[in-house]
């Protein structure tokens, strides 16, 4: 199964909904999408829902093989804690949030955490790699770059 999430934020992520529904017409695989505040009318996925409590997208990201997330940092650490396979496409700074997801995305993408997909035509090759890479844990030194560097960027602009 692969968990497509757009996250919580308010703001659209019709670019990440669409990316979902059309990965969805060229497999066999169980897709199921968390959409939040998304409209998205779905063609060819036929899980999805906008919210649910925390203890079942819990269970739905630990039986997924491959997590494709939007790129904020809680849903990201919590994929990584579990080691899963991670696939991140950012949402892009004004109309999908209020800021640039693509510094952090990239940031852990460097560490071999996750793999960062900028480009939503991308996505297929990106889960298809996912299926092998050999993905990293955040080991505390590599957690301490993060925070720093996302403390430098928030702080210090």
């Amino acid at each position: 199964m692969i968990l497509f999430s757009l996250g919580t934020h308010n703001q659209d992520f019709s670019r990440m909904a669409k990316a979902a529904d059309d990965f969805a017409a060229t497999t066999h695989e169980r897709i199921v999408v968390q959409s939040g505040y998304t409209h998205y009318e779905f063609k060819h996925v036929t899980e999805y829902f906008d919210f649910c409590p925390k203890d079942k997208m819990q269970l739905l990201m630990d039986e997924a093989d491959i997590l494709v997330l939007q790129g904020g940092w809680g849903g990201i650490c919590e994929a990584v804690d579990k080691g899963k396979r991670i696939v991140v496409l950012p949402r892009r700074n004004g109309l999908e949030h209020v800021h640039d997801q693509g510094q952090v995305a990239k940031k852990m993408d460097e560490l071999g955490c996750v793999i960062c997909c900028m480009d939503e035509k991308d996505l297929p090759v990106m889960i298809e790699r996912a299926r092998t890479y050999n993905f990293k844990p955040l080991h505390r030194g590599s957690a301490k770059i993060v925070a720093d560097t996302l403390m430098e960027w928030f702080y210090n602009k």
